[in-house]
């Protein structure tokens, strides 16, 4: 199989733009839903990296990580809920460090960050310890299911200072990065 490309998917016109306007309102018409899990990936791609780049605006650079998280969105059916959290707290921890806290922006609240991040742990962190105290002579079931839970936790990491200001949430979040250095 080979991998498709830029035109069996996203047009070529929208790879290219630096303003992410078109590819928004692209991706508010049916074409989108036809798109394979390489486009998406594509997609999620291309507005990291423009999201990064400390050439374009501040409002530009917001509007293309907001993008990313679309593309993460559209990939979602192909993994676990898990691996899409990850995905989008990494993206979501790189706006707030970039741009600040905003409980009016959902890409950059991190009381929400924090709360779908616990959600998708799946198990306490008293479970959690238990099952990380061997991992190394685990099944690779146990493995996986331990090294999810750190790609989850690990981009709060960076944003530690900003957790310890905060409520409930921040506080089980600061306890279960705790446990990151013994996860695999």
């Amino acid at each position: 199989m080979t991998a498709p490309t830029p035109c069996d998917g996203i047009p070529r016109r929208l790879l290219t733009a630096s303003a992410p306007a078109e590819l928004e309102r692209y991706l508010l018409t049916p074409a989108p839903e036809a798109w394979s899990q390489a486009h998406w990936r594509q997609l999620r791609v291309l507005a990291v990296g423009r999201m990064q780049s400390s050439a374009l605006a501040h409002e530009t650079r917001l509007r293309w990580g907001r993008l990313a998280l679309s593309a993460i969105s559209g990939m979602a059916r192909s993994q676990t809920p898990q691996q899409t959290t990850a995905d989008a707290a990494r993206v979501r921890a790189y706006l707030i460090l970039e741009f600040g806290v905003s409980e009016s922006d959902a890409t950059r609240n991190l009381t929400a960050l924090c709360s779908e991040i616990l959600r998708n742990l799946e198990v306490s962190l008293e479970v959690a310890e238990r099952l990380a105290e061997d991992w190394r002579s685990a099944p690779g079931d146990r493995i996986l299911r331990l090294r999810r839970i750190k790609n989850m936790l690990t981009p709060l990491l960076p944003l530690q200072a900003v957790l310890k200001k905060g409520g409930p949430a921040f506080q089980e979040a600061r306890d279960w990065m705790r446990l990151i250095p013994d996860l695999p």
